[in-house]
């Protein structure tokens, strides 16, 4: 690979022993995908549309720690589950989706958010979730109302 943040991702899922993660080198059709599912408002996904919606402003220097925090309240309101994997796509910086399983995103979360300055985007793989960080510092998250699921 020739994209530094792409390789000094996968450099710190190596040492820091994340097993199971898929690198996704074709993601235009997940791009694609989460575009149609989820409306688009000037350029950021339109949260207030959504079902379970939840957002916090983070602290620059609690980002990290802060979104950590915010996967384990959707595990613990049931929202999410740990052992459901997640698609990560940042919106610049990296070439490549990963896959990860959402226990394990919650160890490489504090690398994504304090070392590739760009927005994330998590879509779950059931398609209806999805969660976002802002280079802003806004964590967010929705879901698609049962009527609004479609392919």
């Amino acid at each position: 690979m020739s994209n530094y943040y792409d390789n000094e991702l996968i450099s710190f899922l190596n040492i820091n022993e994340i097993k199971n993660f898929t690198i996704l080198s074709q993601i235009d059709s997940i791009i694609e995908l989460m575009m149609r599912k989820f409306q688009f408002k000037y350029g950021r996904v339109y949260f207030n549309g959504l079902k379970n919606k939840k957002y916090i402003k983070s602290n620059t220097n609690n980002i990290s720690k802060d979104v950590v925090w915010f996967i384990d309240e959707l595990i613990r309101e049931d929202i999410c589950n740990a052992n459901e994997k997640i698609i990560y796509i940042g919106d610049a910086l990296t070439d490549y989706g990963y896959e990860f399983y959402l226990f394990d995103l919650q160890k490489v979360i504090p690398y994504l958010v304090d070392n590739i300055p760009q927005h994330h985007y998590f879509l779950f793989q059931d398609g209806i979730k999805l969660m976002y960080v802002s280079f802003e510092n806004e964590i967010q998250f929705g879901m698609l109302w049962e009527g609004d699921i479609h392919s």
